[in-house]
């Protein structure tokens, strides 16, 4: 067994409430069920992240790190750096829901990973881009009600990580089935008392965020000791971007 496999969570509540609850309710029961792993717990909480100004620096520049390639000042550089130096062996996302998706802070710091993609098509960056396709990914949302919103939340976590590279798992439990179907998925409201830790009373939503937690740790693992097959990528020139001569 790989002693160095790390699952990072990240979550993108703005408090330490609910959202993060379910994360680490899924983080610790990789954990238990495989305690050779690291996991790893990360927030977005009071940190700065602008959304993408699609301003096209990130093609041009010539940074200290890949991280740092995008030209915005704020703190999207410091929490996008785990996941990419080194690349983990599993991410597991998690957003509250607030209109029915991922809420602004989310989705700030997933447009701003269109920098680390950059390299595939603009040759001149001195970085060669992420490569997640030994990455096991899962999604995680917190909802004020049972169906506000969060598998629409936890799909569109499941497309940026497909978009990334990432083996996607939902969370299937080998005795149960599909017991959240996408992901974890939490209901404040479960108890008609709603509060910051309210989600601790919803069984359901915990028993889907260890499913999916072992399940991320899991294909993690199997990714991580699987022979290295070689890739093949197809020779296409693209022709919206200048070739160098």
């Amino acid at each position: 067994m790989n002693n160095k496999i790390r699952i990072v969570g990240l979550s993108s509540s703005p408090r330490h409430a609910n959202t993060e609850v379910l994360l680490k309710e899924a983080l610790n029961a990789a954990k238990e069920a495989y305690p050779e792993i690291n996991i790893e717990f990360y927030s977005l909480k009071a940190k700065v992240i602008k959304h993408c100004y699609d301003c096209k620096a990130c093609e041009r520049r010539h940074a200290m790190s890949l991280a740092e390639q995008c030209v915005l000042k704020d703190d999207w550089a410091e929490v996008v750096r785990p996941l990419v130096d080194p690349v983990p062996n599993g991410i597991i996302m998690a957003s509250p829901v607030y209109f029915s998706d991922v809420n602004a802070q989310m989705r700030a710091f997933m447009e701003r990973c269109t920098s680390l993609v950059k390299p595939f098509w603009f040759p001149s960056i001195p970085f060669p881009a992420p490569d997640f396709s030994r990455t096991a990914a899962g999604g995680i949302s917190v909802g004020f009600h049972r169906h506000g919103g969060q598998e629409s939340a936890i799909l569109t976590i499941m497309r940026f990580c497909a978009i990334m590279g990432m083996a996607v798992v939902g969370s299937v439990d080998p005795d149960h089935g599909p017991i959240g179907y996408y992901g974890g998925a939490g209901w404040e409201d479960v108890s008609g008392n709603p509060g910051r830790e309210a989600v601790k009373q919803d069984a359901w939503g915990l028993f889907s965020a260890r499913v999916l937690g072992r399940k991320v740790a899991r294909t993690a693992i199997m990714l991580a000791n699987a022979p290295e097959v070689a890739s093949v990528s197809e020779t296409y020139v693209f022709p919206f971007i200048k070739q160098p001569e």
